[in-house]
Order: structure tokens, then C-alpha cells, then sequence
């Protein structure tokens, strides 16, 4: 009788000691995420600014590990080779802007327009050679190809946007100015036949989103402000306006503050899909509607594992997104510093 009692004690004691433990903190919370495997992404390639390497990046979305041979397409950086001299080779830090355009004044042939902080380019695409260069000082962070032939540029520290006449020869250095504080973004649009620009207006300090109309002729450009087109914008400091592929009327449009979709018809943002994110530097959208963005590792909470180092307003991740907002995946390149994102797309819209 009594090993009974002792025995059914036991078993209590047992049952005890078991709930006691299924009740320890923590022990109802989920386990750690499962590891998600990288899926092929079909659309076209991608370009991404490298500050590490300090080069022009293409990479294939289809591809899922980005750190191997096949996935990277093409490279750039300006060499003597290429026609460059000594000066733009050195002030080449990995480029702030790259976009390729189908010209058809020169024989529907493609070429690439490149801006980094310190000079520009205009190059054959996929060649690389220089058709047109100059080191610029005032902080250049994006770039745009004309119709016409000429580049546009825009300077965040020099407050202003040009259109240099490039299409004039090599080292052209003609240009015409329009004063814009924080000057950050250049974008051609077909529809509206104007340059959509962000930056801020020194006047009054607002953060403005406007459009610019190139006058005069190839030789001489002329700028003017398309002033029907200007808006406030949402949250401070304009940073990327972008082309939003499959509707005409829709630009993407970032700040430090959130991420926007801008209609040019009725002058008003909406927020993005992809849940309004703080400092995107680079955002677009593939043809068939994936969105692709690429934010500051310095900007994340957590910061990722594997982040860069060089600087706070780069990152070595770039995320993947469905047209409705869905997070689906991620590339990384160990050790890179991406700054910019544009699709490879060589119409304007």
C-alpha cells in the first residue's frame, strides 16, 4: 500500500514538474523563423551603385545568390580605356545615378547616363565608352538622358538643376541652371514633355516636388519652372522620383520621411504599398508590376547581419516586394554598399 502511494506521489509530482515547465517564460512564443529560400525573380535586370567597389553594378533578378559569377551581368567604371581622364577616374566613387535610354536621334542605338558626387557621364550602353564627361562639383545625385541628346543633372549642394549640352561634343561645357535647394531627383517625361525634379524652394524652404521645361535648343538649353506641376510634398527632404512602369499618369516618389506615390493628374501622394518606409534612396517597378527598393542598413532596426560598413546611407540588401506591398524576398551581396536602384529599362515610362 504504501509503494502505491509513493508511486502514484511520483506520478503527480511528475505532472507538476511538467506544466510547471511548459509555463517558463518565453516557452509559448514561436520559434525562430524559418529561413525562407530565394526564388528566381523573372523581369528585367537591375543596376545598383556600388559605393565598395565603386562601380556601376547590373545584376539578374533571376539569379538568387547574387555573390556568384553569373549573376552580376556588367560592370563600370571609367578608365583611360574607356576615354576617361586621370581627374574623372579618380573623382568616381560608384556612381548615384545610372539609366539607360533607346535615343532615337542616334539611330534608336542605347546609351547610359551616369551622375556621381563629384563628375557625370554620358556613355554607350552596353560599350561604356565616354561620349560625354566633366568633373562637377556640388554634390551630383541624379542624372537623365534627353531626347535631344543632353544631360541633366542634379546638385543636393550645389542647390540647382542643369542641363549640360552634351549632345554638342565630348567636352561640351554650355549649360543652363535653374536654382533648387537639396536638388535630388531628375526624371524626363514624355507626357508632360518636362524634367520632374525634387528639392526645396530657398524661398520659402518648402520641400517641393516640380517639373521644369528644357527650352532653347540642343545648343543653347534654356529651364524654366512648369509651375502648374509644383507640389508640396508629404514629408521633408525629397529624395527619388522614379517612373512607375505600366501607368503614365503615376511616378514613385520618395523623401526621408515615407515613400510615395504621386498622381500627376490630380497633384496628390498616395502612400506606397510597401508600407511606407523612411529613407528609400532608390525605388521602381518592374514591368509586370514587382517593386524593387533599396534603403540605408543604418535606417533598419535590427541593422542586418551582414550591412554596409562604409557609410550610413547604403546598404548591401535589396528587397523585393509584389505589386500589392508583400515582402517576398531579398538579394545580398556581402561587403557592398548599394546605393541607388533603376530598373534597365530604356524607354522613360
Amino acid at each position: 500500500m504504501m509503494s502505491r502511494i509513493i508511486r502514484m506521489g511520483a506520478a503527480i509530482a511528475l505532472v507538476v514538474l511538467q506544466m510547471a515547465c511548459s509555463k517558463k517564460p518565453g516557452a509559448d512564443a514561436p520559434g525562430p523563423p524559418t529561413v525562407q529560400t530565394p526564388e528566381p525573380y523573372p523581369g528585367l535586370q537591375l543596376a545598383l551603385t556600388n559605393d565598395a567597389s565603386k562601380q556601376i553594378e547590373l545584376y539578374d533578378p533571376m539569379i538568387t545568390d547574387w555573390n556568384t559569377v553569373d549573376a552580376k551581368k556588367w560592370r563600370w567604371s571609367p578608365t583611360t580605356t574607356l576615354g576617361f581622364s586621370t581627374n574623372e577616374i579618380k573623382s568616381f566613387g560608384g556612381g548615384t545615378d545610372f539609366k539607360v535610354r533607346k535615343m532615337k536621334i542616334w539611330q534608336d542605338a542605347s546609351y547610359a547616363v551616369i551622375s556621381d558626387n563629384g563628375m557625370a557621364a554620358l556613355i554607350g550602353y552596353p560599350s561604356g565608352q565616354r561620349v560625354w564627361s566633366k568633373v562637377i562639383s556640388g554634390n551630383l545625385h541624379s542624372a537623365e538622358l534627353l531626347p535631344n541628346g543632353n544631360i541633366a543633372l542634379a546638385a543636393s549642394d550645389g542647390n540647382w538643376i542643369r542641363v549640360y549640352a552634351s549632345s554638342q561634343g565630348a567636352d561640351n561645357n554650355t549649360y543652363a541652371e535653374f536654382t533648387l535647394g537639396a536638388a535630388h531627383a531628375v526624371l524626363w517625361d514624355p507626357v508632360i514633355n518636362g524634367l520632374w525634379v525634387t528639392g526645396q524652394d530657398l524661398s520659402n524652404n518648402a520641400h517641393i516636388l516640380t517639373a521644369l521645361a528644357v527650352g532653347g535648343n540642343a545648343t543653347n538649353p534654356e529651364l524654366t519652372e512648369l509651375t502648374q506641376y509644383r507640389v508640396t510634398l508629404p514629408t521633408a527632404w525629397g529624395h527619388e522620383v522614379s517612373a512607375y512602369y505600366g501607368n503614365t499618369n503615376l511616378l514613385w516618389v520618395t523623401t526621408n520621411g515615407g515613400e510615395y506615390v504621386f498622381n500627376k493628374t490630380t497633384k496628390t501622394f498616395s502612400m506606397s504599398p510597401t508600407n511606407n518606409l523612411t529613407f528609400v534612396k532608390g525605388i521602381g517597378n518592374q514591368p509586370g508590376g514587382q517593386i524593387v527598393l533599396v534603403r540605408p542598413d543604418a535606417n533598419k532596426n535590427p541593422r542586418p547581419a551582414i550591412s554596409c560598413l562604409l557609410n550610413n546611407w547604403s546598404a548591401s540588401t535589396v528587397d523585393f516586394y509584389t505589386s500589392g506591398g508583400q515582402w517576398q524576398g531579398s538579394r545580398i551581396v556581402n561587403g557592398a554598399c548599394f546605393y541607388k536602384i533603376k530598373i534597365v529599362y530604356d524607354n522613360y515610362q
